[in-house]
């Protein structure tokens, strides 16, 4: 393999590749890197058949998730320093709520997006609650204060572990209880995507709303994957300092003491 990948979509990767990472071509190495990332590609997705041969499907899944990254990383780079550019500056925020805050930016900035919340998990009853949320009245936010069903997509997305599109409200049957407030607020499409930590434990939901009937692309939607694994991680780490680390933050103390006072610490190596 020459590390263009196959066919007509390797070439195009190489040459965005190119344009993304100059120094790279410089340097030689170019060729070199994209080989190593196509052998972890490769590797992601043998362990996913592996893991689903053990009836491991929640693994595979998230190993067919980490292929999928990996691809994108190959064929569409400046998308991945979007992302990038979106969350580096989670780990200096000084409390979980402008931790959240900042996720909620970096959401909307990488879908071009006005409106949206984020909402932390309460494991002990499976209930969502918004932490962060920017472009809704009080009339939302009291509606949706606590959301413990899953006909909506945030719920869907927590219960189910995945990502959730409504591409039109008024006609998702589902979604029918939660018509009247999606028509007051002006919102007709949503998209929830589950924040997960180090271990795949979802921590949260992040939810973009639109006007108008609408799906997201596929590298959209892909990418606020991404996004959602990084914000996930970023919220782990940042409670994994519990208790000292939280004394002066009640938004961080109230989740870590949920997820019984120390959530899943990262593996080694990951």
């Amino acid at each position: 393999m020459d590390g263009r990948g196959d066919g007509h979509r390797g070439d195009v990767g190489y040459r965005q590749w190119s344009q993304a990472f100059p120094y790279l071509a410089r340097a030689g190495l170019s060729e070199k890197l994209r080989n190593l990332l196509e052998q972890a590609e490769a590797a992601h997705l043998r362990s996913a058949t592996l893991l689903r041969a053990l009836g491991r499907e929640d693994r595979a899944q998230r190993a067919e998730q980490f292929a999928a990254w990996t691809r994108l990383e190959l064929d569409e780079p400046d998308l991945v320093q979007r992302l990038h550019a979106a969350t580096k500056d989670l780990h200096d925020a000084s409390g979980l709520g402008s931790l959240l805050d900042r996720a909620l930016d970096g959401a909307l900035s990488l879908l071009r997006a006005d409106r949206g919340n984020i909402q932390v998990l309460d494991p002990a009853t499976g209930s969502l609650r918004i932490a962060a949320q920017h472009g809704f009245d009080a009339d939302f936010l009291d509606y949706f204060a606590v959301v413990a069903d899953d006909g909506s997509a945030c719920g869907r997305a927590a219960a189910q572990r995945t990502q959730t599109v409504i591409v039109d409200v008024s006609t998702d049957s589902r979604f029918a209880p939660h018509r009247e407030i999606a028509a007051t607020s002006g919102f007709r499409a949503v998209q929830s995507t589950p924040l997960t930590d180090h271990a795949g434990r979802v921590l949260g939901v992040v939810s973009i709303h639109y006007s108008h009937p609408y799906r997201p692309p596929d590298r959209d939607l892909l990418l606020m994957r991404g996004f959602g694994q990084k914000i996930g991680e970023a919220m782990a780490d940042y409670l994994s300092a519990f208790p000292d680390g939280l004394a002066g933050d009640p938004l961080g103390w109230s989740i870590a003491s949920r997820f019984a006072c120390r959530p899943v610490q990262r593996q080694p190596g990951r």
